[in-house]
């Protein structure tokens, strides 16, 4: 099956797939030929984008067009307004530099809450090199990670602190029995994760993002951040950054992935 997804310019797509393939699952993701492919128990995803036409073209096997535009739309955004919020943050010197470099740059998104929840929590202290590399184990256990199929797994010896683990297994079970719904609008969302280990502030502010649910959220005390932006502290960083309101998550995300 295929079809396209209409994307509105600029679509800078070359940068984007530099960023994803980072983050990318081995077994299941992978960046080829300019295209972002994805392959799972059943069912393979294939994402090329068309700069003439202006479009996604998608090509999909064992899922509906509506399952496959499920998962493709809340991963690139091809409807983001990249000339509105550009303009809103490239009055800022340190955000111009990226915007002229890569114009229309935004938050990626993910194949699903549940996975980029695991990912991140699993991302916790370490390299994204090594989130990659533990995702990768974590799935080698379970397969296509779904909410039951991690809580019944045996996670140990995965190179994660006992404490990580704990917070994984816990955050599983409470999703596979409806305690936690990801879908549930993004407030009672935050309040209902807030209390549930491996979810700091940083891990909700970080999921907001890219879970595309507040887009003026932001980690001010992420240590990447105040690197890039050449500050010392999380107090002065959340200073600088009310000049990005109410775009901070997409900024924060500039400087994230794109150097001056």
């Amino acid at each position: 099956m295929r079809f396209a997804i209409a994307a509105r310019a600029p679509f800078p797509w070359p940068a984007l797939l530099a960023y994803l393939d980072m983050r990318l699952i081995d077994g299941y993701e992978r960046i080829a030929d300019a295209c972002y492919e994805r392959r799972g128990e059943g069912y393979a995803l294939r994402v090329r984008h068309d700069a003439r036409r202006g479009a996604l073209q998608v090509e999909a096997q064992g899922m509906t067009r509506a399952a496959a535009r499920a998962r493709v739309e809340p991963l690139f955004s091809p409807r983001h307004d990249g000339h509105a919020i550009d303009a809103a943050l490239a009055r800022d010197a340190l955000l111009a530099p990226r915007i002229a470099r890569c114009p229309g740059f935004r938050p990626l998104g993910c194949w699903s809450a549940f996975e980029l929840c695991l990912r991140t929590v699993i991302g916790q202290q370490v390299t994204v090199a090594a989130a990659r590399t533990l995702m990768a184990r974590l799935l080698a256990r379970c397969g296509e990670p779904t909410p039951a199929r991690v809580a019944a797994a045996n996670l140990d010896a995965l190179g994660m602190p006992g404490a990580r683990v704990a917070a994984i297994r816990a955050f599983a079970a409470a999703v596979a029995a409806g305690d936690i719904a990801l879908d549930a609008a993004w407030p009672a969302l935050n309040e209902r994760l807030s209390r549930q280990p491996g979810f700091g502030p940083w891990t909700r502010a970080y999921l907001a993002i890219r879970l595309g649910r507040d887009a003026d959220a932001f980690p001010d005390s992420d240590i990447g951040l105040l690197r890039a932006a050449g500050i010392a502290t999380p107090k002065a960083l959340r200073a600088r950054a009310e000049a990005w309101r109410p775009y901070r998550g997409h900024a924060a995300t500039l400087l994230w992935a794109l150097a001056p």
